[in-house]
C-alpha cells in the first residue's frame, strides 16, 4: 500500500576525512545542503575532548581548540575506522576512532532537525557514505556510529558512486563512460561509471584508503621542519611548541589552497620568536608530490583495466573531493584523459558526495512504494536515476591448499568476486580435506582470490559439526548474498544430509 513520507525526514550524509556535509530532498526534486548549527556548509571533521569526556566540541569550535590543548583535539581518525585502534581511556570511556565519529554524526544530526525546526518527528533517515576500498568492517562500523548519533540507517554507498549520482541528475547529456575521480582529505577513490537509459551502472571501483590532501600537508610541513632545523636548530612538534605548530599547519594549509590560482607563494613560519621564509612554486609543488601522483595515476588506470573498457572511450572526468582542486592532480587528469575531459556543470567538489547520498535516499524510500511529499504534502518526483553499484572486494571463505612444496595453507576462495553489480548472490562448493573430519570452521573473509588468509580480512566465523564424507567429493555449498544496504549473508548447505546453516556475520569480532 503506498504512503507518503516527508521530505524532511531523510538526509543524505558525506562523512568526510577533512569535512562533513548533509544534504536533503527540497521541494523541487533536487538535493540541497543543510547548513550546521553554525551555519557554515562544511562542518570539519575535528573532535575536541575534554577532561573525562564532559565536554565535546565539533567542528570549528573543536578546530579552535587545537591550539590551547592539541592533545585533545582529533581529526583524520576516519583513516582508523574500523580497526582496534584506542586514542586513549578516559572517565572510564574509550576514544576510540567510532566514538569520535559519532559526535560528527550527532552534531550533524542536531544540525538537521534545527534547519528542519518543529517540520519533522521520528526518526531521522539517512544515507552514509564512505570511500569506495572501505571494507566491510569499516562500513559497518560507520552504520553502528550513524545509529549511535540517532540515524536510522537506509544504506552505506561508495563516496564516488554518490558523486556519480549527482551527476546523473544535474547534467543530463547522453550515454557515456564517466571516470568518477575522488581526491579528498584522507582517500583516493576512482570509479568508472556507465550511463546509458536512465542508468548509472558503476563498471569499476578501485582506491587507497590513505592517500589524500593530508599526504600533500604533511610533505609541505616536513619542508618546514627542515629549514626549522637547518636555520635554527630546532624541531617543531605538537608537544614541543603546540601553538606553533598548530599556526605553522594552518599556514600551510592555507598557502597550498593558493597555489592553485598562483604560481608561487611563500610559506611564513614562525616558532619561539624565530622565523623560515618557504618559497613554493608550482614546479616544486609537483615534484614534491610526485609519488602521490603516481599512486593516483595507477589506481586509475587499474581501475579502467578492471572494468574492461578501452581508455578512449571515456570522454569524461568528474573530479571531486577538495583536494581536486591540486594542480599537480588536474595535470594528471588532463594527461590521462585530455584537456577537454574535465566536467564542470552544477556538480560541487565539496557537496556533490553528500548531493548523491541525498538522491540515493530518495530512490530507496520511493522503491518500497512511498510517495515524498513536502510540507504541502504536495508529491515530489522521486529520481529518475537509477544507479547500480558494484563489489569493490572480494568476498569468500578461507580454504586449505597446497603451495608449491605441497605444504597446505590457508587462502582465499572467492565466491562474490570484486565489480559484480550489487544486489548479488553466487556460492560455491568445497570438498573436506580428510575423510574422518567431523567439525567445518567457516571463516568469512574479504579478500581476493588466491590471497593469503594472513593478508585477508575476517569478518565473520561459524564451527559446524557434520557426519564424515568422502575427501574427494565436493560436498558443502557456500552460498553468498550482499544487497543494498552492504549487508553480508552466509548460508552453508550440507550436500550429504540436507542441513543448513546460517553464518553469523560479526563486524566487531576482533579476529
Amino acid at each position: 500500500m503506498n504512503s507518503s513520507i516527508s521530505n524532511k525526514q531523510f538526509v543524505g550524509v558525506d562523512l568526510g576525512t577533512s569535512n562533513t556535509t548533509v544534504a536533503f530532498f527540497d521541494e523541487t526534486g533536487k538535493p540541497k545542503v543543510i547548513p550546521n548549527l553554525d551555519g557554515e556548509m562544511l562542518t570539519p571533521s575535528v573532535v575536541y575532548v575534554g577532561p573525562r569526556s564532559k565536554e565535546i566540541l565539533v567542528g570549528t569550535a573543536a578546530k579552535n581548540m587545537e591550539m590551547l590543548e592539541p592533545d585533545r583535539v582529533f581529526k583524520e581518525f576516519k583513516r582508523e575506522v574500523g580497526t582496534d585502534k584506542v586514542y586513549r581511556t578516559e572517565g572510564g570511556k574509550e576514544i576510540t576512532p567510532e566514538f569520535l565519529q559519532a559526535q560528527i554524526l550527532k552534531y550533524i544530526h542536531n544540525s538537521v532537525r534545527k534547519y528542519f525546526g518543529d517540520s519533522t518527528s521520528g526518526s531521522l533517515k539517512a544515507v552514509v557514505t564512505c570511500p569506495a576500498q572501505f571494507n566491510e568492517k569499516q562500513r559497518q562500523s560507520i552504520k553502528k556510529s550513524a545509529k549511535l548519533a540517532g540515524f536510522d540507517v537506509l544504506a552505506i554507498i561508495n563516496e564516488p558512486t554518490a558523486a556519480g549520482l549527482a551527476f546523473g541528475v544535474n547534467e543530463k547529456q547522453g550515454d557515456r563512460l564517466v571516470m568518477v575521480m575522488d581526491f579528498g582529505g584522507g582517500t583516493y577513490d576512482a570509479s568508472l561509471v556507465a550511463y546509458a537509459g536512465g542508468e548509472a551502472t558503476v563498471l569499476a571501483s578501485n582506491g587507497d584508503k590513505r592517500l589524500g590532501g593530508k599526504d600533500v600537508d604533511d610533505i609541505f610541513f616536513d619542508m618546514v621542519q627542515r629549514a626549522f632545523e637547518a636555520e635554527h636548530s630546532m624541531n617543531i612538534s605538537p608537544e614541543s611548541h603546540p601553538v606553533d605548530w598548530f599556526s605553522i599547519r594552518e599556514e600551510v594549509i592555507r598557502q597550498k589552497h593558493m597555489l592553485s590560482s598562483r604560481t608561487e607563494v611563500k610559506i611564513v613560519a614562525r616558532a619561539d620568536s624565530k622565523q623560515v621564509v618557504i618559497p613554493i612554486t608550482r614546479k616544486m609543488l609537483s615534484m614534491a608530490v610526485t609519488p602521490l601522483i603516481k599512486k593516483i595515476e595507477d589506481i586509475t588506470l587499474e581501475t579502467i583495466k578492471r572494468a574492461k573498457v578501452d581508455k578512449a572511450d571515456i570522454k569524461h572526468v568528474l573530479m571531486i573531493g577538495g583536494s581536486s582542486r591540486l594542480v599537480p592532480f588536474q595535470a594528471l587528469v588532463k594527461g590521462i584523459f585530455g584537456e577537454k575531459s574535465i566536467l564542470g556543470g552544477s556538480v560541487s567538489p565539496d557537496f556533490a558526495v553528500g548531493e548523491g547520498a541525498t538522491i540515493h535516499a530518495a530512490k530507496l524510500i520511493s522503491s518500497e512504494g512511498k510517495t515524498i511529499v513536502d510540507e504541502g504534502l504536495r508529491a515530489i518526483p522521486a529520481p529518475s536515476i537509477l544507479h547500480i553499484d558494484c563489489m569493490p572486494i572480494s568476498l569468500g571463505v578461507a580454504v586449505l591448499d597446497s603451495v608449491g612444496n605441497g605444504k597446505l595453507d590457508l587462502y582465499c576462495s572467492a565466491i562474490l568476486e570484486r565489480n559484480t553489480p550489487i544486489p548479488c548472490q553466487a556460492s560455491k562448493c568445497y570438498a573436506s580435506v580428510e575423510d574422518s573430519q567431523t567439525e567445518f570452521q567457516i571463516r568469512v573473509i574479504q579478500g581476493e582470490e588466491g590471497q593469503k588468509f594472513d593478508d585477508s580480512l575476517v569478518i565473520g566465523d561459524g564451527m559446524l559439526t557434520l557426519l564424515a564424507r568422502p575427501s574427494d567429493k565436493e560436498s558443502i555449498e557456500v552460498v553468498m548474498a550482499y544487497d543494498l544496504s552492504g549487508m553480508v549473508n552466509v548460508t552453508v548447505n550440507d550436500l550429504v544430509s540436507g542441513k543448513t546453516e546460517d553464518i553469523t556475520v560479526d563486524f566487531y569480532s576482533n579476529k
